[in-house]
């Protein structure tokens, strides 16, 4: 662990430690696309759950950020983004997904609503420097070793080719965050970005989703096949949790926390 993580998880969990002496809290942390929809499950527990006091949503902290509070004891519930890698897993962990969110382009104008994967790779190489109407293109990247890189080429060959490209350009804006990205793409104008439905809505974004090849980024497409991009979303907590954590992964599972998931852009299995 570098200095740096060392000092923020420090950070963490003197903070950790502040809201535990004020009484029962509920923790949480880990990727940042998440964390407006725990907020509103957090929220909505807290309120029917006699045990507990409030909750506090860490600042994001990514998907390997989460499982490491969690080990450290800085966390009761961590959210991933993805399934855990063999050397996250632990026997003393339970581990579930509770949704799926569409991944996808976004923008800050609110007269796109279509690209085609070859716009797209054209606005991301610099080929094609501005939108139809003149405006420019302010294009937002994520680091290259984050997922949300990878899972931006999965959706065609040549947006991973033009990712490339868009890496060594001069001058680009990169988002270390979901919520940096989200913040950039409402600050830019004429922005293309990438996030999760989930995050929009959550958070109450002002941007725009955009299809890709007339598909279109909803639960409901991801539902019947049409759309095939998401993120998936896990739960990770200790097998020893106390009471009120397992209350809180029961109450993920209840029908009322399914209707704030679907609420707020997740396709939640049977």
């Amino acid at each position: 662990m570098t200095f740096v993580v060392r000092i923020a998880f420090g950070l963490l969990l003197a903070v950790s430690q502040t809201f535990a002496q004020a009484g029962e809290t509920l923790r949480i942390g880990g990727t940042g696309s998440a964390l407006g929809t725990m907020q509103l499950l957090g929220e909505a527990f807290v309120q029917r759950h006699a045990g507990v006091d409030s909750i506090n949503v860490l600042p994001s902290l990514g998907s390997p950020g989460g499982l490491k509070a969690l080990d450290a004891g800085v966390v009761d519930v961590a959210v991933t983004s993805r399934p855990l890698r063999e050397h996250e897993r632990r026997p003393d962990q339970q581990v579930f997904e509770y949704g799926r969110s569409p991944f996808g382009l976004v923008t800050s104008r609110t007269d796109v609503h279509r690209l085609s994967a070859r716009q797209v790779a054209d606005m991301l190489s610099g080929r094609v420097p501005t939108w139809p109407d003149g405006q420019k293109v302010r294009v937002v990247l994520r680091p290259v070793t984050d997922g949300d890189n990878r899972y931006f080429g999965e959706m065609a060959p040549e947006i991973a080719e033009a990712l490339e490209i868009a890496h060594r350009r001069p001058g680009m804006i990169v988002a270390a965050t979901d919520q940096d990205a989200a913040d950039e793409a409402e600050r830019q104008p004429g922005s293309l970005a990438t996030n999760t439905v989930a995050l929009l809505r959550a958070e109450g974004r002002r941007l725009t989703m955009i299809a890709l090849d007339d598909a279109a980024p909803t639960p409901q497409a991801l539902a019947d096949g049409s759309y095939r991009f998401y993120k998936p979303y896990f739960i990770v907590t200790r097998n020893d949790a106390p009471t009120m954590i397992q209350d809180f992964v029961a109450f993920v599972r209840s029908d009322e926390a399914r209707a704030i998931l679907e609420a707020n852009g997740h396709l939640v299995g049977d």
